[in-house]
């Protein structure tokens, strides 16, 4: 066997993250941090917390589209209600208001606007990533303690911060950080004092650069008994605003054989994208009713979907014969074969397939060893296809023990510094391609009894990702060919 080419050179690091992972004995891992970008890899052994990283980093993205979806409605009552602080917090408005110049104007106290924070945005990230957490892991929160330890402690960074410590006797504390903005109420409208982040939903027309849209009436309205929620709306509103996550669909590495079964497809098949579902914890069943229904009108234009990638990487197309369950099959040309008679490549992939049917810019696939049951070719084929989702807005979190599905993602990251022309030259498409400051790679290391760590691998536009994860196996075999030709009599 010859051994594949290292990669040498200084790498390279350009842009922002989205959200960081600072991760402490959490299951297999004891110590890394991860940086979520467009495209984010995770290389290493079985068993070294791969799977633990993927799902937690589901459940947090899943726990931000909610704080989105939240900001999307604009009601924080229940919120303000079920806190416990109804009373207390009216009290301090009414003070507020009775603190007033004269003139409708007031300055939001730090320790008013931080309890709304709190009692809003902190207290339903708290819920959802808790929630989130145990579901997507179907473990009692204790068991996700590593081995050893009595905490796995978890910092989170980007649009929401938050601190948390999980024991191992199964008990959690969560501390989320707060706005830090600064707000004052002016007349008919809040606003920030310093750096906003304002929702184009809670503007408004004449509120001004950091306004947050005009009430009934000023100040003085604010004795009326809905002064609270319109104060939370917008501080909570305005905290929110940043936070613009997209649904997380996760597709686990024991989707096989799932979609073979026939008739109704086994449960916790990735499916109905979007559409919630039970089985495998963050995914959803009936991939047959997601083509007949999702795939019949996809969210991104009709790009990077169902048909796109299983053309892409097999030349042929899904199809449903009706909107029952069980009626999907694999067609390439005239032929069609049910999905209970297809290879397992296609029915691996078939689920990455539906999935990215239903998902639309700022939405993130989590997918756990998309190249498996897959041809060389065909990995190198699904790599651009991942790449696709990129390039149409979407993240890609995934895991893999493929040298040739991360060598293609190193090809489409050297492709960046080729013109459109170019690339096409070379057989890609002018949008193929991934850019250094979109990428995130990253090797778990250690062992089982120490704890295993994570590390960014070195990566640059003019290397591309170091291959060093699997380039040792390789001249580690190489070494044993030769010695073995040697033994044998050779010179």
């Amino acid at each position: 066997m010859r051994p594949m080419a290292r990669k040498t050179g200084a790498g390279s690091r350009q842009g922002g993250t989205d959200i960081e992972l600072d991760i402490a004995d959490f299951g297999p891992i004891a110590k890394g941090k991860i940086a979520l970008r467009p495209l984010t890899i995770l290389v290493g052994p079985n068993g070294s917390g791969k799977t633990y990283a993927s799902i937690l980093a589901h459940s947090v993205i899943s726990a931000c589209a909610d704080i989105s979806a939240a900001a999307r409605s604009g009601d924080w009552a229940g919120a303000l209600a079920e806190s416990g602080e109804l009373r207390g917090l009216s009290g301090r408005v009414a003070r507020l208001v009775a603190s007033g110049n004269g003139r409708g104007e007031a300055a939001v106290p730090r320790g008013l606007s931080d309890a709304i924070h709190r009692c809003t945005v902190g207290r339903l990230f708290e819920g959802s990533l808790a929630f989130h957490i145990g579901r997507n892991f179907g473990s009692p929160l204790g068991g996700l303690v590593r081995t050893g330890s009595r905490f796995s402690r978890i910092r989170i960074r980007g649009p929401i911060s938050a601190d948390v410590a999980i024991s191992r006797r199964g008990g959690a504390t969560m501390k989320v950080g707060l706005g830090g903005a600064r707000y004052s109420i002016r007349g008919s409208s809040v606003t920030v004092d310093g750096p906003a982040r304002v929702s184009p939903r809670n503007g408004g027309a004449g509120s001004g650069r950091n306004g947050f849209g005009p009430p009934a009436g000023g100040l003085a309205d604010m004795r009326d008994p809905g002064a609270l929620p319109w104060l939370a709306a917008r501080i909570a509103g305005h905290a929110a605003a940043g936070v613009a996550c997209g649904a997380s669909r996760y597709i686990p590495a024991a989707r096989f054989g799932a979609m073979r079964a026939h008739g109704e497809p086994a449960p916790g098949t990735p499916g109905g994208p979007r559409n919630g579902g039970s089985g495998t914890p963050g995914t959803a069943s009936s991939p047959a009713g997601s083509l007949a229904g999702a795939g019949a009108a996809p969210r991104n234009g009709g790009h990077g979907g169902a048909g796109s990638i299983m053309a892409g990487v097999f030349g042929g197309r899904l199809e449903a014969r009706g909107r029952e369950a069980g009626a999907l099959s694999y067609a390439h040309g005239k032929t069609r074969v049910p999905m209970h008679m297809s290879s397992s490549g296609v029915s691996g992939t078939a689920p990455l397939a539906l999935t990215a049917t239903g998902m639309e810019p700022g939405d993130t696939l989590v997918v756990e060893e998309p190249e498996a049951h897959l041809h060389p070719r065909s990995q190198v084929r699904l790599a651009t296809q991942l790449a696709g989702l990129v390039r149409r807005g979407m993240r890609v979190i995934l895991s893999t023990h493929s040298p040739f599905l991360l060598e293609q993602l190193s090809i489409l990251v050297q492709l960046e510094a080729l013109t459109p022309a170019k690339r096409r030259a070379r057989g890609y498409g002018a949008n193929d391609y991934v850019a250094v400051g979109e990428v995130a790679p990253y090797a778990f290391g250690g062992s089982a009894g120490k704890g295993h760590t994570v590390s960014e691998i070195e990566h640059s536009a003019e290397m591309g990702i170091i291959q060093d994860e699997f380039v040792g196996v390789s001249e580690s075999m190489s070494k044993d060919e030769y010695g073995i030709y040697v033994a044998s009599g050779g010179e």
